[in-house]
């Protein structure tokens, strides 16, 4: 039944659990030495070193077409200033758990911006996974002593939410001109141009901070952050892709907001409420139930197709 299911692949999904859920709490430590434009200028830049670098070692750039130069722009802001910006304010304010679950959920917001452009139809499966993850988020938002407004994390919260919503439209809109370039190259060319037009935005900021107290955790979670979370975790995530495919990815990979509530708890000393595991729960359901047909169907049927040639 599994037989395509390789313990390299295993390795790998867990690898990349680990590289993006850590980046969550290594984030969050940052963030209490940085303000978020700073924070986001110091990682932009390793990051952008870092892209460079395997940009040229792979030979990935492609020759983009004159035309597609203002999609890959738009598609750049989004990506890097827009989305890495409403995350880092966001994740000033809120939990890594709270943030995790909430961008568990893009694949749902995803298929809803899919709909509303008719690239894709609802089905009655979808339709449900939307509604439970929907509800999800509104529960992972509520705070367990009051109504939403009054959550201490709501303002993070719906930070985090906006740059989950521009992460979906990212990945709809990018999905020609990755079909058309390639992925790796898509994702290079938007990694470099947003970090290009997002650095200027925040030199400022980071030209007139007073770095005197910050300390080796502070900028330690820039380095790891901006080198293991911008590289590493795309590295492997290719790799995970050209193994499985997506949507068995997406099954693969839920257990990140599990970890990095583990890894929340443990390290920071964030306290399990009742609304988090409820909304969580709703969330993971959400994205199960959207793509466990279609894994069920390609697991079976390569294992039917597979007894049949047989």
């Amino acid at each position: 039944m599994f037989k395509w299911f390789r313990t390299s692949t295993i390795t790998l999904m867990v690898l990349h659990v680990l590289l993006v859920t850590s980046g969550y709490i290594v984030t969050k430590i940052g963030l209490a030495e940085f303000p978020p434009f700073v924070f986001g200028f110091w990682r932009f830049l390793v990051g952008l070193l870092v892209v460079l670098v395997i940009t040229f070692a792979l030979k990935c750039w492609p020759r983009v077409k004159r035309a597609d130069w203002p999609r890959f722009v738009i598609l750049a802001v989004m990506a890097v200033p827009l989305n890495q910006l409403l995350y880092l304010y966001g994740m000033k304010y809120t939990l890594p758990s709270h943030a995790s679950f909430l961008y568990a959920g893009t694949a749902i917001f995803a298929l809803i911006l899919s709909a509303l452009l008719k690239y894709e139809r609802l089905r009655w499966f979808k339709s449900a996974a939307i509604l439970l993850s929907l509800t999800g988020v509104i529960v992972v938002a509520t705070g367990s002593d009051g109504p939403l407004i009054h959550s201490e994390f709501f303002l993070g919260d719906m930070l985090v939410l906006a740059g989950v919503v521009v992460w979906a439209a990212y990945t709809v809109l990018g999905k020609p001109m990755v079909q058309k370039y390639g992925a790796l190259p898509t994702t290079m060319v938007c990694l470099i141009i947003g970090s290009l037009l997002g650095l200027p935005l925040m030199a400022k900021p980071a030209l007139d901070m007073d770095y005197s107290q910050v300390t080796w955790h502070g900028w330690g979670s820039v380095v790891y952050t901006g080198f293991m979370i911008t590289a590493a975790a795309y590295i492997v995530w290719y790799s995970l892709l050209r193994r499985v495919d997506p949507s068995q990815v997406a099954i693969l990979t839920t257990p990140q907001p599990v970890v990095a509530t583990g890894l929340s708890i443990w390290l920071l000393g964030e306290s399990l409420k009742l609304n988090l595991v409820v909304g969580g729960l709703l969330v993971l359901s959400g994205v199960v139930t959207m793509e466990a047909p279609a894994l069920y169907r390609r697991t079976f049927g390569r294992e039917v197709k597979s007894e049949t040639q047989g």
